[in-house]
């Protein structure tokens, strides 16, 4: 009878034990099995609508961490090699390129930086718009990914040969934005606008617009009934892309 007790009591605490494994096999993933932004379908990511030519750099901070950058320059701060941390890469040929490849979590945040240099040297503004969002994987067209994303405008300068200015997004009458995207997919997102393609010495001069994604962990779906989950699992597996960021030139 004692050794029938024994046998039983080691049965249970060996499913006990493997079904903890589980347990903790199952959390695993669910961390860390969140969805990927991507820029699907080898799709422009950015598209020249204006009449007056204009050259861009692309270019995205490299951290492991996932937290974005804090040092908005540009100026000794790329990268030199691939796979190097803390510093921007250039993306040589962004219409082809998977921006962020892999798993991403609530709570991280990416940072970006274009340089866009005026090849016919215009007297003019410069605005910027993100658009063609796709999100993928959700149930319902409330649970769509994009919506837990805030995307906001961190610098505007100026560089002439290896100087950059501080920050000027908030001179010049220029017009910058943050918020979060919607569930339609036919959204213009403003960026920055009414941007003088020259500083006020009037000199030849490029501009870098610095802005960063971020995913916010307090941004939940919906069931159902529309009551809000407790939790941003609703959004497992979806993946989101940015198709196109919009560049026009206008002149004075």
């Amino acid at each position: 009878m004692e050794k029938e007790r024994q046998r039983k009591y080691r049965k249970l605490i060996i499913s006990s034990i493997f079904y903890f494994v589980i347990l903790c096999s199952m959390t695993t993933t669910l961390t860390y099995a969140w969805f990927t932004i991507t820029n699907t379908n080898n799709a422009n990511l950015v598209t020249n609508i204006s009449e007056i030519e204009a050259e861009y750099e692309f270019f995205i901070y490299q951290n492991t961490s996932r937290d974005g950058s804090d040092l908005l320059t540009l100026i000794d701060n790329t990268c030199e090699i691939q796979g190097e941390d803390m510093c921007y890469l250039n993306i040589s040929n962004p219409n082809e390129a998977i921006l962020l490849d892999g798993s991403v979590a609530p709570g991280e945040r990416y940072s970006f930086a274009i340089r866009i240099t005026s090849v016919n040297n215009p007297i003019g503004t410069l605005k910027l718009e993100l658009g063609d969002l796709v999100s993928e994987g959700y149930d319902r067209v409330e649970n769509k990914i994009q919506q837990a994303f805030y995307y906001q405008v961190d610098k505007i300068s100026y560089v002439n040969f290896d100087v950059e200015t501080d920050d000027i997004k908030d001179e010049y009458e220029i017009m910058y934005h943050s918020d979060y995207f919607l569930y339609d997919n036919d959204s213009i997102y403003p960026l920055v606008s009414n941007v003088p393609m020259k500083n006020e010495e009037n000199v030849d001069t490029m501009i870098v617009i610095y802005f960063n994604l971020y995913f916010d962990p307090y941004i939940y779906g919906v069931d159902e009934f529309g009551f809000p989950y407790t939790n941003s699992n609703i959004f497992l597996n979806q993946s989101l892309a940015i198709q196109h960021i919009y560049m026009s030139v206008s002149t004075y």
